[in-house]
């Protein structure tokens, strides 16, 4: 009866275990999705339930009537605790849309909602465990049970997230392995129709072996991409409106309403987007990609733009004629006091070009003018922010970049220029209103609109206009502000990091509190200190141009998508500022090794199931031989009589593990006959003084122990072995 009772216990635990662990990789995958610090969690308690539930359906299949009955009850009560935790949660969060928002990771539901996590783990283990035991246990249907397998791959994709290859590679392997190993034991067929299968040793490996590797080797092909028709024409839509970083690249080649938020993951791979060669000699270049008007709070918008440019506004993108007329009128003050400047007119050409990058705007530094007909079939137009749209002629063709553009470099010159300068805005304005000279009421137009679209105070809070007057208390003219401003967060203890996401993202907790984030807030924070103390101040969004490649060209990655600061300095113009600490600019290790790690940790990811059931499979071969060795070595802590009857006990044990049976029953005169017929040795000294000690009441020197020991150790090779027939010699 207890043998019968084992394999029973042994057959029920092989069809349970596979459909067990695949249900709970996908519950582990899907919270992982919805809330990554609870999935340990949550998975722990589904494994105990679908164990729970296992068993509650086997004794309820047998009861024809009543199982329908119950099984409905059951699902009833658990859709009924579905509802009342999702419509709590609705109420808690004051939005009927809150369930979809949160479910859809749209960000502007905390991630962390208890009620409707614990909605999911009711309502989606209770029909996962029921489709898994259904078309497991009942009725093997390999379509029903990729039903299951489906949920995290649909959640991730309606996410816009990328599945850990890991996982996938887990889920699948899982499936095959439900698929071979279930299969073989349909509970639907006919007896007469199963197929016979023994639970040893080698069929444990063989499955392992297969469903590893074919999992492997599916992971290891890589998905096709198709890039859509409105993919393809990306370059030809004036206005992007999703600012989703990594949905394609409409935060890279498109134009959008509002700005990169400031805080979350963006997806960069950090491959080459496109490339800059110029004859400029800076170290650093910010190619622009547009402007920003106000700030809403949270992100900066295209509030109060327009397209179109009066003739008279010719300055707007152009330091060198604003130093040159601002230099002309000095010079026709001709006071003792004016000083004498360098002219600056340091023209430079730009090249910028990729073989896939196709923006609707023109990556080029402040100032720059396109080179017309650099690029058939492309024209350009500047806009009152700076911004250069690139217009593809043909309505149903990309123009990958291979445009030029001549510029003036925003070079250290320019800068000491405009420090030289030393203007307040009141001063600048009334030194221009004193002339009469068109040069002078271009400047003053040109300034004047300056101050009239960058200067809004709106959602500046007072906490912090006093720290920006706190940090310029000391500063005379804007430029010195600008500069004070600029540098205050690299000498104030602030940290870059991409992956920081702080629990209030207000722009003042950045500020005051946090002091982490990226190139948004950073140039945020400056924008908005340096309108709270009168400077007219733009957030701009573009490319930082750092990584020197060594063949006189800059790399611009993805990952180089970058903001920054535009000041209006009186006599000088709009200039560049990068108020975020330098620890972005992280240039990719020389290094062969570490230019290849990602790519090989990318690899062995995949081989991660096959390497883990490999070394358990290893472990599984061993394990009688562990088991082993740990009994030899626990003999040496034993007197001779304990050592005697364990050693006794262990033999029983070897032998059993070979035929899966249980020979306690046996008296040492059996085993010894059924050893010397089945295994063809028997350590007879072993037996005998076993016999003595056990029923005799002797008890046994440590050299007696030591000789049975031998005997036994020479034997053992030949009783672990599986069971065979020899002829009686006798």
């Amino acid at each position: 009866m207890r043998n019968i009772d084992r394999e029973t216990i042994i057959n029920r635990f092989s069809l349970y275990l596979c459909p067990i662990l695949l249900g709970a990789s996908v519950c582990y995958s899907t919270f992982y999705s919805l809330y990554q610090p609870s999935a340990i969690k949550y998975t722990i308690m589904f494994l105990v339930g679908e164990i729970l539930l296992y068993i509650v359906f086997d004794k309820l299949k047998t009861k024809k009537v009543l199982c329908p009955l119950i099984y409905t009850g059951m699902l009833f009560i658990s859709w009924i605790a579905v509802y009342w935790l999702v419509s709590t949660g609705t109420r808690l969060n004051r939005d009927w849309m809150a369930p979809m928002l949160w479910f859809f990771g749209s960000g502007k539901i905390d991630e962390n909602q208890p009620l409707f996590l614990n909605a999911v783990f009711i309502g989606g283990g209770f029909f996962l465990t029921s489709i898994l035991y259904y078309f497991t246990q009942i009725r093997y249907r390999a379509p029903g049970i990729m039903l299951s397998i489906l949920f995290p791959f649909v959640i991730y994709a309606r996410r816009h997230e990328a599945m850990p290859e890991l996982m996938i590679t887990i889920i699948v392997s899982l499936y095959l392995a439900v698929i071979v190993h279930n299969r073989i034991s349909d509970p639907s067929k006919p007896d007469n129709k199963k197929i016979n299968f023994k639970l040893d040793r080698a069929y444990i490996i063989s499955i392992a072996l297969f469903v590893s590797f074919t999992g492997m080797i599916t992971m290891m092909i890589e998905r096709p991409t198709y890039i859509s028709v409105l993919e393809r024409n990306l370059n030809n839509f004036g206005n992007i409106g999703n600012t989703e970083v990594g949905v394609g690249q409409s935060m890279l080649d498109g134009y959008s309403d509002t700005s990169t938020p400031r805080y979350g993951s963006k997806d960069y791979t950090g491959d080459p987007l496109f490339y800059l060669e110029t004859d400029g000699t800076e170290k650093v270049y910010y190619l622009r990609k547009q402007t920003f008007f106000s700030f809403n709070g949270d992100v900066w918008t295209m509030d109060g733009y327009s397209d179109s440019i009066d003739d008279r506004y010719l300055i707007e993108n152009d330091n060198v004629t604003t130093m040159q007329y601002f230099k002309q009128l000095e010079r026709k003050a001709d006071s003792d006091d004016t000083p004498r400047r360098a002219e600056l007119n340091n023209v430079k050409t730009a090249k910028v070009f990729s073989d896939t990058f196709s923006p609707i705007y023109l990556p080029a530094a402040y100032g720059a003018v396109p080179n017309l007909g650099s690029v058939k079939g492309v024209d350009y137009q500047i806009l009152e922010d700076a911004t250069i749209f690139r217009y593809v002629l043909a309505a149903d063709t990309t123009k990958p970049l291979n445009d030029s553009f001549n510029f003036t470099p925003q070079s250290k010159a320019v800068y000491n220029f405009a420090l030289s300068v030393g203007y307040t805005s009141e001063e600048y304005i009334n030194f221009l209103s004193q002339f009469q000279d068109s040069e002078a009421q271009l400047l003053l137009n040109d300034y004047n609109i300056a101050l009239a679209k960058y200067t809004s105070t709106q959602h500046i809070s007072e906490k912090v206009s006093q720290l920006a007057k706190k940090v310029t208390e000391d500063c005379y003219s804007d430029m010195e502000k600008a500069v004070v401003l600029s540098n205050y967060f690299k000498e104030n203890d602030y940290v870059y990091d991409e992956e920081y996401e702080p629990d209030d993202q207000s722009i003042d907790y950045f500020i005051f509190e946090g002091k982490t984030g990226v190139c948004t807030s950073y140039a945020t924070a400056m924008t908005l200190m340096a309108r709270s103390v009168g400077l007219p101040a733009r957030y701009v969004e573009g490319f930082s141009c750092f990584e020197n490649d060594g063949e006189q060209r800059f790399v611009i990655r993805d990952k180089h998508a970058h903001a920054f600061v535009e000041v209006y300095i009186p006599g000088t113009g709009w200039l560049t500022f990068d108020p975020t600490v330098s620890a972005y600019m992280q240039l990719p290790e020389k290094s062969g090794f570490s230019d290849i790690l990602p790519e090989l940790l990318k690899i062995l990811s995949r081989f991660a199931v096959i390497i883990a059931v490999i070394v358990m499979i290893f472990l599984f071969k061993l394990k009688d031989g562990i088991i082993e060795f740990v009994f030899r070595f626990t003999q040496i802590f034993r007197d001779p009589e304990q050592k005697t009857l364990k050693l006794y006990a262990n033999l029983i044990r070897v032998v059993g593990c070979s035929t899966n049976s249980d020979y306690r029953s046996y008296t040492v005169g059996n085993m010894h006959s059924y050893l010397l017929e089945n295994r063809g040795a028997s350590p007879e000294q072993l037996l005998q003084l076993f016999e003595k000690t056990a029923f005799g009441g002797y008890s046994p020197t440590e050299q007696e122990y030591k000789n049975a020991y031998g005997e036994y150790k020479k034997c053992y090779k030949l009783m672990k072995k599986a069971e065979k027939k020899r002829k009686n010699t006798k």
